[in-house]
């Protein structure tokens, strides 16, 4: 940019000395401390842009690296042209690694876990994702049986509220690529963490097969199962951020569920049929016991249900869509 230590001195604020010492060594971002970066970033164009885009690449290529070594090939093209955040799936790529490393500990189960958020999860839908122009890995059936055959083990662990969110959002992943039902997987898991894991499954499951016998065996479950309800009316509001994470699985009595809706409407007009039919007969109904206005977006939701209905060759389906719509009419 045509400026010497000086200028850079002078505009940063920094001793001479300081800018010197930094001036010609290559590692100068790794050697530069928190205060001194702020005020280079201030005063000097292009130092803010260079920064990010330098840290973002040492991680990714030792990622990249990382993962080689374990089998996989990164899709650099996918990588870099995808519209998720790039730290997103950066974080992906390394929960990628853990699972690929087998190591059934806990700081397995607390770094999958972080990926309960819609963000997170569109990110490590990349990393599973067999469609070779999207997905992260070039070919990730060795990440496939890696998480079969690591989320059995995590259960074993002593029981934690990260590894029940690592089991639900391992198997969901594989269940969404695959179909692989609970059964398939081979788990033997106690309680609420038999209820959360098996709604991950099961949302995978209708994802990737448009099975509606199966949405309408989950629905019977949670009309028979009270923690299973709690537990599918938990995952909508904290999953979209409308509520916090909870390690006891509970919301406040008065809750928006304003991101909720949002989600809720985008799923019903890119999802199969059969997803269409969980939404309709099990999640909104009880969403609308917690949010009767559906964080005000209760025209938008008749509208949606009845566009989507009418194309619905299963008659199931149709009925079950209109006598919600119905319903919601009254209630607007």
């Amino acid at each position: 940019m045509g400026l010497n230590m000086s200028d850079v001195a002078a505009f940063s604020g920094l001793d001479e000395s300081t800018v010197f010492r930094l001036w010609d060594n290559t590692e100068w971002l790794d050697r530069v401390s928190g205060r001194s970066l702020q005020s280079l970033m201030s005063s000097v164009p292009g130092i803010a842009e260079y920064s990010m885009a330098h840290a973002v690449r040492k991680r990714r290529d030792g990622l990249v690296a990382d993962l080689h070594r374990e089998g996989l090939t990164v899709n650099l093209d996918a990588l870099q042209n995808s519209a998720v955040a790039q730290q997103h799936l950066l974080n992906a790529l390394e929960a990628g690694l853990h699972i690929m490393r087998g190591q059934a500990t806990q700081k397995t189960s607390s770094f999958i876990a972080r990926f309960w958020g819609r963000e997170q999860d569109t990110a490590l839908e990349a990393l599973y994702s067999t469609d070779a122009g999207q997905g992260l890995l070039a070919d990730p059936r060795k990440l496939f049986d890696s998480s079969i055959d690591l989320a059995p083990r995590l259960n074993r662990k002593t029981y934690s509220f990260h590894s029940i969110l690592a089991l639900n959002i391992l198997t969901h992943q594989v269940s969404k690529v695959t179909g692989a039902l609970e059964a398939d997987l081979g788990f033997e898991v106690p309680g609420r963490q038999t209820a959360f894991m098996m709604r991950g499954v099961v949302m995978g499951s209708l994802i990737s097969s448009n099975d509606f016998d199966l949405a309408e065996r989950y629905r019977q479950e949670l009309d028979a199962t009270p923690v299973y309800a709690a537990l599918e009316e938990w995952s909508f509001p904290t999953y979209t951020r409308d509520g916090r994470i909870s390690s006891d699985f509970t919301l406040p009595s008065s809750l928006s569920l304003r991101n909720t809706a949002a989600e809720v409407l985008r799923e019903i007009a890119v999802y199969n049929d059969a997803y269409l039919y969980y939404l309709a007969s099990t999640y909104i109904p009880l969403a609308l016991k917690r949010d009767p206005a559906f964080g005000g977006r209760l025209p938008e939701l008749v509208q949606a249900l009845e566009l989507r209905g009418a194309d619905c060759r299963d008659r199931r389906i149709r009925q079950t869509c209109n006598t919600l719509v119905r319903r919601l009419k009254g209630l607007a």
